[in-house]
């Protein structure tokens, strides 16, 4: 029996830290945080779940569902990461490697909702190889970059 507690033990403190971990969110800058913040609510239909706001900092957070309820319960069960819209002095920022990377079922409907929300791609979907997969990079009002995947099997392609 000693020598099964032993054992157990081993197993459990032996077991990795990670498989505790899981994405909190992402964190965006805007010179103008509310204009950004609203730009996520009407491209992806994220609300606001928690604002943090004093005379230094301002950070709006977002995260997905139909209504600031159903948000803040996707947020508490961590089934998606906030995306934080932090206020910055400017957004003349050059930065082409840091990126949110979105999943979405329906490219074409999610283009056309992020250019009517002020955004705009910088590169339109193409499909990745001959994957059936496609992708599109695209910018917030803040020039922060999004990359749009929409899985293999989902609608046709964009054109």
């Amino acid at each position: 029996m000693k020598s099964l507690v032993s054992l157990f033990a081993f197993v459990v403190l032996a077991t990795p830290a990670f498989a505790q971990v899981s994405l909190n969110g992402v964190r965006v800058g805007a010179s103008d945080p509310a204009a950004v913040a609203k730009f996520y609510q009407q491209a992806f239909g994220m609300q606001e779940v928690q604002r943090i706001e004093t005379p230094q900092v301002l950070e709006i957070m977002l995260n997905f569902g139909r209504t600031p309820a159903a948000a803040k319960a996707t947020r508490e069960r961590n089934l998606g990461g906030d995306i934080v819209v932090l206020k910055r002095a400017s957004d003349a920022v050059k930065d082409d490697t840091t990126h949110i990377v979105l999943n979405v079922t329906n490219l074409s409907a999610v283009v056309a909702a992020l250019k009517s929300a002020g955004g705009k791609m910088e590169r339109e979907p193409f499909e990745f190889g001959k994957s059936g997969i496609f992708i599109g990079m695209a910018m917030d009002p803040a020039g922060n970059h999004i990359e749009l995947i929409q899985g293999a099997g989902g609608p046709a392609a964009p054109k």
